[in-house]
């Protein structure tokens, strides 16, 4: 079996210096898993669907690839785009990172988007925007323990056995939520231990934030400023591919209600490139379009606010 190997260039972002460490290292490490393979049958099967001439590599690089075909490939396709490219590479292409905010901005917020859900996986960060070591257990959590009544016994609740089921399983969930914390926080500490270019700004950054000494020593108003900026900056880093969680059901299928950002880019590309027409007595009917995108634009700046991403 024949296998190609590309190394893809890296998609830039910028980050607050106190959180920007890990996540610039991380990014890195993912960048270092994309070198994998993508087998001679997946590439006839993606030469063979665009009506290209079969070859043993792609006619580019997989990300200039990627990029070219994304509208036109199904899923199934894309799919193995994702073990020769890293979501932080991904995230270059706009309509990948387009779909990506769509994903993300929905309401309500994806699971794996909240602060319940965030803190798991990055808990470090989450301690050092100023959240607590020692947060309420997940939904993950409390389901566990209400399974029991609500399905496996229902009607039974107030039962002695079916309690302490329920209490066990709830115990059971616990134990490993905070197992999956605890190597979370390592691969962080690790992270940490790579990138010393980062530390000292990132201990003085540190210095700075809010910090939770004790049960109730915030109150619920700053708890949700909390809440509300880690789970921005879990939004960005999404956005940016530096997450840890699954991508290619987002990266690879059409937004469910159409990409709307998409459209609009294309929709300008289109006024961009549209030679003007000439009337009668041979002035441009183009400077009127283009002056009114230009209009547009200081429109939609103003509509989306400042910032990387329109939300």
């Amino acid at each position: 079996m024949l296998t190609i190997t590309w190394h893809c260039g890296q998609a830039g972002s910028s980050y607050p210096s106190h959180l920007g460490g890990d996540i610039l290292r991380y990014a890195k490490h993912l960048d270092t898993m994309s070198l994998n393979s993508l087998t001679q049958d997946d590439i006839d099967r993606i030469l063979s669907y665009l009506e290209l001439p079969p070859a043993t590599t792609l006619p580019s690089p997989p990300l200039r690839f990627l990029s070219d075909h994304i509208a036109v490939l199904p899923p199934p396709l894309l799919g193995p785009f994702s073990q020769i490219t890293s979501p932080r590479e991904r995230a270059s292409i706009p309509t990948i990172k387009s779909r990506r905010l769509i994903y993300a901005t929905q309401v309500p917020i994806p699971p794996e988007l909240t602060a319940e859900k965030g803190r798991l996986r990055w808990p470090l960060l989450w301690e050092r925007m100023g959240g607590s070591s020692l947060p309420p257990p997940s939904a993950d959590v409390r389901e566990e323990e209400a399974w029991v009544a609500e399905h496996f016994l229902p009607g039974k609740e107030n039962v002695q056995h079916v309690k302490k089921l329920g209490g066990f399983l709830r115990g059971l969930e616990e134990e490993r939520e905070m197992e999956n914390v605890v190597m979370a926080r390592r691969a962080e500490r690790r992270l940490d231990d790579v990138g010393e270019e980062f530390d000292e700004e990132s201990d003085e950054e540190d210095e700075e934030l809010p910090r939770r000494s004790g049960p109730g020593s915030m109150d619920a108003e700053e708890q949700e400023e909390v809440r509300r900026a880690f789970e921005k900056r879990i939004l960005e880093m999404f956005v940016d591919g530096v997450d840890t969680v699954p991508y290619d059901h987002v990266d690879f299928a059409e937004p469910a209600g159409g990409d709307p950002i998409g459209a609009r880019d294309r929709e300008d590309a289109y006024f961009d490139d549209e030679e003007p027409s000439r009337t009668p007595n041979g002035h441009d009917q183009g400077g009127g379009v283009g002056h009114a995108e230009s209009l547009g634009q200081d429109d939609r700046s103003k509509e989306n606010g400042q910032g990387e991403y329109d939300y």
